[in-house]
C-alpha cells in the first residue's frame, strides 16, 4: 500500500516541477516574441513610408528617395539597404556603397528574387522572406512591398516594388535572441496549418536537441508569420526522487530506532528545498529586470519608428502611448491616457461607427487599419489609423489590447486632393472635348504610339465623312494616297540620311523636331479628295515617355486654288509693275532729294537755335564785363584827378585798389565763362558740320553739349544731371553726330517731356557693357508718351506740336544717326505719366560711313525705305 502512494506523490512533484519550468520558459518566450515583433516593425517601417510617398507623388525621384531613407538607416544598424524598383528594375538604392551590384538590377534576371516580387504583386501586400543569400554577401531578411497607384474609376496600376534588406544576424541580435543563454531557440516559417516550415535561424543548443518537447509562439511581422520554438538550454530537468512525504511513507517500514536518523535526513532535504526556492526567487527577479529592460528597448524602438505603439487594459482604457503618437497627432498623451478610445475629449464626433468597433473589441478580435479623426493641440484635425491584437496572460485571461498606430493625415489629404484633381482633370477633359468638338473648321486626330486612333473630333467627322466609331482603333493611313506616302518617305530618307519606311512617313520628322507640317491629299469616305495642311506633333507623358501623336488638319483646297489664281494674276501684274517702275524711280529720286534737303534744313535750324542760345548766353557775361570795365574806368579817372591835384589820401587809394581787384575778378570770371562757351560752341559746330571722325572721350562731347544747353535750360525750372562712369577706352567715332543726337534729345525734352509741369529732371548716364560696346541712357521724369505716340515717335514729320514749333524730324534724325552713322541700336521706353527713357547701345569704334551712292541705291526701293522709316527695327521701339 505504501509503494503506490509513494510513486503517486513522486509523480505529482514531477508535474509541479515541469509546470514551473514551462511557466518560466513561456514568460521568457513572450518577452522574446514582443522584442522580435517590435524589431520587425521598426526595421521595415521605412518601406511602408516610402510606398505611401510613391502613391501620393505618383512616382519617385532620386532626391525624394534619399531624403526618405537616409535618416532611418543610421537608427537601424541591422538594415543593410533599401531599394525602389519601378517596373521591377532597381533604379534607386541606398546606401549605394557596398550595394553596387543591386543598382539597375532587373529582378527578372534573378529567378529566386523574381518569384518573391511576383508573389508580392499577386498578393497585393508585403511579403517577408528569410534566410536569403544576398548579392552583397551574407544571409539576410528581405521584405518586398508592392506599390500600386490608384486612379479614379480604374483598376490600381502596378508601379513596382520597394525592398528592404536586413542582415539576418543583426536583425536577430536587435531583438535580443542572440544573447539568450537560458533557452535553446529556433525560428521557422509558419505554415498555413500552424506547423513549422523551413528553418530560418537557431542556436547551437537547439540544433543538438530537436527531439525534445518545445514551446512555440507566433511572430507576426510585416509580410510574414514566423514560429519561435524554445526549450531550456540544458533540457527539461526532472525533480529529485526523494521528498519528505515519500520518506514518511517509506519510514513506516523502518524501525523506530531509526527515527532520529530519519528526522535528521528530512531536515537536510528541507534545507535543500529552501535553497532551490531561493534560486527560483533570484531567477524571477532577474527575469523581471530583463523584462523591464526589454520593454525599455521596445519603447525606444517604438519611439524611433514612424508608427507608434499603444496599450489598453482589460477595460480598454489607454495605459501607454509612445512619444511618436504625441508628435504625430500633436496631442498631449494626458488627454488620452485613462480614456477609452471613443471617450477621448479630442475626438472628432460623427466620423466613425464606434458601436461596431466596440462590439469587435468585446469579442476580443484582432483589428487592422481602423481609422478615426481627432483634434490636435493647434486646432487642426488629424486622421489616425490603428491596428491592435488582444493580450492574454498565461491562464488565458484577457488583459487588454496592444497595437500600433500611424498618422494618415497626409495620405487622406492627398487622397482628397487626388479626388479633387481627378475631378478637375475630368472637367478639363470634358472642356477639352467640348473645345475639340467646337473646332469644326479643323480635323483633330490623335493616335497612340502604335498608330491606333484614340481621338476623332467632330471637325474630322465633318471633313472626312467617317464616324468616330468607324475609325477608333484603326490607322489614319486609310484616307491618305499611297503614292504621297511613298514620296514623303523617300524625301525623308534623303533628308535624314537613313532609311524611312512608308509607315514612318508621318512620324519621322516630328520625332526629330517635335512637329512637322506638310500638305497632303485626303480621300474622303465618298471618294472625293481635298488638299489639307496637316501638322503632326509628338505627345510625351510627364515622365518623358512617348505616348502618341496628334494631327491637326486644315482644309486649304480653296486657299491653294486662290494661290494658283493669285500667281497667274501676279504674272499679269508684273508687266504692269515693270511699266510703272521707271516712273516711280524718278519720283522716288525727287522725294529722296527732298528728304535730304529737309534733314539738312532741320540740322541747320538746330544749329541756328544753338547759335541763338549761345548769343543769349554770351550777352550776360559780356554785359557784366562791359559794366565792370566802364565803372573801373570812371574810378580810374577820379583817382587820377585826385592824384594830380595832390588831394590823394591813402584811404582813397586803398578803396581804389580793392575796387580794382574786385573788378578784375568780375572781368576774369565773365571773360572765362564767355571763352568756355565759345570754345564749346566752336567744337560742337565744327563736329556737327564736318562729320569728322576722330578719337575722343565721351565726357568731353557730353560736356560740350551740356555747356551750351544749360544756357537755355537755366531759364527753365528743370534740371540736367550727368552720371558718366569712366569707360575703359576712348571712342573712335563721330563726335558731331553724337552731339547732335544729345542736342536733339535735350531740345525734344524741353518741348515735350515737361509740358505743363513746374519741375522736372533730365539725366544722362553711361556705362560699359562689354569690350566692344557701351550704353548711353537719356532719361526724364516727365509726362511720358501714350502707346500710340510711342509707336510713331520715330516716324518722319510726326509731332504732337504741329503748328507750335515742332517739325517731326528731331527723333527721326536721332534714329537715323544712331543706326546709320554711329552703328548702334536705340530702344525707347515710355508710358503715359511715367517719364521717357532713350537707351543707346553704341560701339566704341563706329563703322565707316557708307558712300553717298548707297543712299541713292536705298532710294531706288521706295517700299522698303518707307517700311524702314515706319518700323525702325527690332531693337528700336517706335515712338
Amino acid at each position: 500500500m505504501s509503494l503506490p502512494l509513494g510513486l503517486l506523490v513522486q509523480e505529482q512533484q514531477q508535474q509541479a516541477w515541469r509546470a514551473q519550468q514551462r511557466d518560466a520558459v513561456e514568460q521568457r518566450l513572450n518577452l522574446l516574441r514582443d522584442r522580435l515583433e517590435a524589431a520587425g516593425q521598426a526595421t521595415f517601417a521605412p518601406t511602408q513610408a516610402l510606398a505611401t510617398m510613391i502613391q501620393i507623388d505618383e512616382g519617385l525621384n532620386e532626391q525624394r528617395f534619399s531624403q526618405a531613407v537616409e535618416r532611418a538607416l543610421p537608427l537601424l544598424p541591422q538594415l543593410r539597404s533599401v531599394a525602389a524598383a519601378p517596373d521591377n528594375i532597381a533604379r534607386h538604392v541606398y546606401p549605394l556603397a557596398g550595394n553596387e551590384a543591386v543598382l539597375n538590377l532587373d529582378y527578372r534576371s534573378v529567378p529566386a528574387q523574381w518569384a518573391q516580387v511576383e508573389e508580392a504583386r499577386r498578393l497585393g501586400k508585403p511579403i517577408l522572406r528569410a534566410p536569403v543569400a544576398l548579392l552583397q554577401g551574407g544571409m539576410g531578411v528581405i521584405q518586398r512591398n508592392p506599390v500600386f497607384l490608384q486612379a479614379r474609376g480604374a483598376e490600381p496600376r502596378y508601379w513596382g516594388t520597394v525592398s528592404a534588406v536586413a542582415d539576418l544576424n543583426r536583425f536577430i541580435a536587435s531583438a535580443g535572441l542572440g544573447d539568450e543563454d537560458k533557452l535553446a531557440l529556433a525560428l521557422y516559417q509558419r505554415n498555413a496549418d500552424g506547423r513549422p516550415g523551413s528553418k530560418i535561424w537557431s542556436t547551437g543548443a537547439q540544433e543538438r536537441s530537436e527531439h525534445e518537447e518545445q514551446l512555440s509562439r507566433t511572430i507576426r511581422l510585416p509580410g510574414a508569420e514566423w514560429l519561435l520554438l524554445a526549450r531550456p538550454a540544458q533540457g527539461w530537468e526532472r525533480a529529485g526522487f526523494w521528498s519528505p512525504m515519500l520518506a514518511l511513507m517509506w519510514g513506516g517500514c523502518v524501525l523506530v530506532t531509526l527515527l532520529v536518523a530519519l528526522l535528521t535526513r528530512m531536515w537536510r532535504i528541507q534545507c535543500r528545498d529552501n535553497e532551490a526556492l531561493s534560486r527560483e526567487i533570484e531567477q524571477g527577479l532577474q527575469m523581471r529586470a530583463e523584462l523591464e529592460a526589454s520593454q525599455s528597448r521596445f519603447r525606444t524602438l517604438a519611439a524611433l519608428a514612424s508608427d507608434w505603439v499603444w496599450e489598453q487594459d482589460a477595460e480598454l482604457r489607454f495605459t501607454y502611448i509612445s512619444r511618436v503618437a504625441e508628435q504625430a497627432s500633436n496631442t498631449d498623451s494626458k488627454l488620452i491616457l485613462g480614456f477609452r478610445r471613443w471617450e477621448s475629449p479630442s475626438l472628432v464626433p460623427g466620423t466613425v461607427d464606434w458601436e461596431a468597433h466596440r462590439q469587435m473589441l468585446e469579442r476580443q478580435e484582432t483589428f487592422r487599419d481602423f481609422e478615426y479623426a481627432q483634434h490636435s493641440a493647434d486646432g487642426s484635425i488629424k486622421y489616425l489609423s490603428v491596428s491592435g491584437a488582444p493580450i492574454f496572460d498565461a491562464n488565458g485571461t484577457f488583459c487588454g489590447y496592444r497595437g500600433t498606430g500611424r498618422d494618415v493625415t497626409v495620405q487622406r489629404r492627398a487622397e482628397a486632393e487626388l479626388l479633387a484633381s481627378q475631378a478637375e482633370l475630368q472637367s478639363a477633359r470634358d472642356r477639352l472635348q467640348a473645345v475639340l468638338d467646337a473646332a469644326l473648321e479643323v480635323a483633330i486626330v490623335a493616335t497612340d504610339a502604335e498608330d491606333r486612333i484614340t481621338v476623332f473630333s467632330r471637325g474630322a467627322e465633318r471633313m472626312l465623312g467617317y464616324g468616330e466609331a468607324e475609325v477608333l482603333g484603326k490607322s489614319p493611313h486609310q484616307w491618305h494616297l499611297q503614292e504621297e506616302i511613298q514620296a514623303r518617305a523617300a524625301a525623308l530618307s534623303k533628308q535624314l540620311g537613313q532609311p524611312v519606311e512608308a509607315k514612318e512617313a508621318f512620324i519621322a520628322a516630328p520625332l526629330k523636331d517635335g512637329s512637322d507640317t506638310q500638305v497632303w491629299t485626303f480621300v474622303r469616305r465618298d471618294g472625293s479628295r481635298l488638299e489639307v495642311s496637316l501638322t503632326v506633333s509628338v505627345v510625351y507623358s510627364r515622365q518623358g515617355e512617348l505616348i502618341g501623336y496628334v494631327g491637326v488638319a486644315r482644309d486649304i483646297s480653296a486657299q491653294l486654288q486662290a494661290e494658283r489664281g493669285l500667281r497667274a494674276l501676279n504674272t499679269e501684274l508684273e508687266a504692269r509693275v515693270a511699266a510703272r517702275t521707271a516712273e516711280l524711280a524718278d519720283t522716288l529720286n525727287t522725294l529722296q532729294h527732298a528728304q535730304v534737303e529737309l534733314l539738312r534744313a532741320e540740322r541747320m535750324a538746330a544749329l541756328g537755335s544753338l547759335v541763338a542760345g549761345v548769343a543769349h548766353e554770351l550777352n550776360t557775361p559780356l554785359g557784366n564785363c562791359l559794366t565792370t570795365a566802364s565803372t573801373l574806368e570812371a574810378r580810374s579817372r577820379e583817382v587820377s584827378s585826385q592824384l594830380a591835384s595832390g588831394s590823394m589820401r591813402r584811404a582813397t587809394l586803398d578803396r581804389y585798389l580793392e575796387d580794382t581787384a574786385t573788378a578784375n575778378s568780375i572781368l576774369l570770371r565773365g571773360l572765362t565763362s564767355a571763352c568756355d562757351l565759345v570754345q564749346h560752341f566752336k567744337q560742337l559746330s565744327v563736329d556737327q558740320t564736318s562729320e569728322q571722325r576722330r578719337i575722343f572721350v565721351l565726357e568731353s562731347v557730353v560736356g560740350d553739349v551740356l555747356g551750351l544747353a544749360r544756357a537755355r535750360w537755366k531759364s527753365t525750372p528743370y534740371n540736367i544731371e550727368a552720371d558718366l562712369q569712366p569707360l575703359p577706352r576712348q571712342l573712335d567715332s563721330y563726335p558731331g553726330a553724337l552731339g547732335q543726337v544729345l542736342s536733339n534729345l535735350l531740345q525734344n525734352a524741353l518741348m515735350h517731356a515737361f509740358d505743363g509741369r513746374g519741375v522736372g529732371t533730365l539725366s544722362i548716364s553711361a556705362r560699359s557693357l562689354d569690350a566692344r560696346h557701351f550704353e548711353l541712357r537719356v532719361e526724364d521724369d516727365g509726362c511720358g508718351m501714350s502707346e500710340e505716340v510711342r509707336h510713331r515717335a520715330f516716324d518722319p514729320f510726326f509731332t504732337t506740336k504741329m503748328g507750335r514749333g515742332g517739325t517731326g524730324l528731331g527723333l527721326n534724325i536721332v534714329y537715323n544717326i544712331v543706326n546709320d552713322v554711329l552703328g548702334g541700336r536705340l530702344e525707347l521706353r515710355s508710358r503715359e505719366g511715367g517719364g521717357t527713357c532713350f537707351v543707346f547701345t553704341l560701339p566704341y569704334e563706329a563703322p565707316l560711313l557708307r558712300p553717298q551712292g548707297s543712299e541713292r541705291n536705298r532710294a531706288s526701293h521706295p517700299r522698303e525705305e518707307a517700311a524702314e522709316a515706319r518700323h525702325p527695327g527690332p531693337q528700336a521701339t517706335g515712338r
